[in-house]
Formats: structure tokens, C-alpha cells, sequence
């Protein structure tokens, strides 16, 4: 029982300890709902349609800057600079019923003057409603 004990206790600080570490969260825009951001992955169906996904890089130590990396199944402008921030806005040109938007922290320089190369990123999918996609008969 007390292995058992010590098991659970180990696995739990384990836990708690790796939700501090760096990670990129995201959140989709444009919603009937509230979103809030979310640890890699994220999905919501959009009443928009130009909806949008939110980027953002949460690291336990101050951050300088970052360099993003992404990437989206259909047309729009991302607004990402070296800020903790990354946005996609869609541009709302046809496109795909289904689309995504990926993206991803290749580099981080911290405050202290320190660095890292990374690879933390996050991916977002939503669904437009039929509306928003072109009719052709």
C-alpha cells in the first residue's frame, strides 16, 4: 500500500509539473460559443465564415521572442510577428467545408538572453457552416 502510495504521489507531481512546461495553445474564432485556449489541439464548428484561430505560447520562464511556423488548408493572412501571439483569419474565398490552420514555435529566446530551437505547436480545425461555401450547380 505504501509503494502504492508513493507510485500515485510521484505520478501526480509528474503531472502537475509538466502542464508548467512550454507548449503552444489555440482557440477558434468566430464561434456560437465562448472558446477558451487549449494545451495542442483545438476544434469547434463556426457560424462564420471567415472564422480564425488563435495562437498563443505559454512558457513557465519570460519570453523575448518566439519565431512561428505555420500553416492552413484554406486562404487567409496570419498575423503572427515574434510576439507569444499568432492569429489565421480565413479569407472567406471558397476553400474547404472542413480546414485547419497549424501552428508551431521553431525557435524561443528568453529574457535572460538564453535560447532554445523548439518545435511546440498546436493544431486547430473547424468546420463553416454550408452557407459560407460556394453553391455551383
Amino acid at each position: 500500500m505504501k509503494k502504492l502510495i508513493i507510485a500515485t504521489a510521484l505520478l501526480s507531481l509528474g503531472y502537475s509539473g509538466s502542464t508548467l512546461a512550454a507548449h503552444v495553445e489555440c482557440m477558434i474564432n468566430g464561434t456560437p460559443t465562448q472558446q477558451e485556449y487549449s494545451v495542442d489541439h483545438c476544434s469547434s464548428t463556426t457560424n462564420s465564415p471567415r472564422p480564425g484561430v488563435a495562437f498563443r505560447f505559454v512558457s513557465d520562464r519570460p519570453i523575448q521572442e518566439v519565431t512561428w511556423s505555420y500553416s492552413a488548408s484554406n486562404s487567409g493572412t496570419w498575423r503572427c510577428g515574434t510576439s507569444s501571439y499568432c492569429t489565421f483569419n480565413e479569407n472567406g474565398r471558397f476553400g474547404e467545408f472542413l480546414a485547419d490552420a497549424n501552428a508551431c514555435v521553431t525557435r524561443v529566446l528568453y529574457t535572460d538572453g538564453t535560447w532554445e530551437n523548439s518545435n511546440y505547436c498546436a493544431f486547430g480545425i473547424y468546420n463553416k457552416p454550408y452557407s459560407s461555401i460556394p453553391y455551383s450547380e
